[in-house]
């Protein structure tokens, strides 16, 4: 079946992301939003997400930005092959309290290169934790 006639609801990019990269589930993010305008995952407590303090490794935050903008662009593009080209991430405060949210904004969706911006804070008191710049490659399939 082509990347185009699948129904890309959010339950099919949650399935999507969950089978065909096993970083989530074990490090319990969930994909909250999926559309067009904006790509949503939460990180959950558990056991692979800390480092030696109690604070959210940096790679699981890598992780989070990375996920919420593969979320966004399966739901704007179709695109299951777009692949990250690059990926720079600012820690601005250490992250003590999960859950975290992070959520994935375009900033330029050309045909070949996607690129977003990635906002991390706080769930419960929507301090930012961290902020990312994402460029995916496109496969224009």
């Amino acid at each position: 079946m082509d990347a185009l006639d699948i129904d890309w609801t959010l339950d099919h990019i949650r399935r999507h992301i969950e089978q065909g990269l096993p970083l989530v589930p074990l490090f319990n993010i969930d994909v909250i939003e999926a559309s067009a305008e904006r790509g949503a995952v939460r990180l959950r407590a558990g056991d692979h997400v800390t480092r030696p303090g109690g604070s959210v490794a940096g790679p699981v935050q890598f992780a989070l930005a990375d996920v919420a903008t593969y979320a966004l662009i399966l739901a704007a593009r179709r695109d299951e092959a777009a692949v990250t080209v690059d990926l720079t991430i600012n820690f601005l405060r250490p992250a003590m309290v999960l859950p975290l949210v992070a959520v994935a904004t375009p900033l330029r969706a050309g045909r070949r290169l996607y690129t977003a911006e990635v906002r991390i804070t706080e769930e419960a008191t929507g301090r930012m934790i961290s902020h990312a710049t994402t460029t995916y490659a496109l496969t224009g399939s």
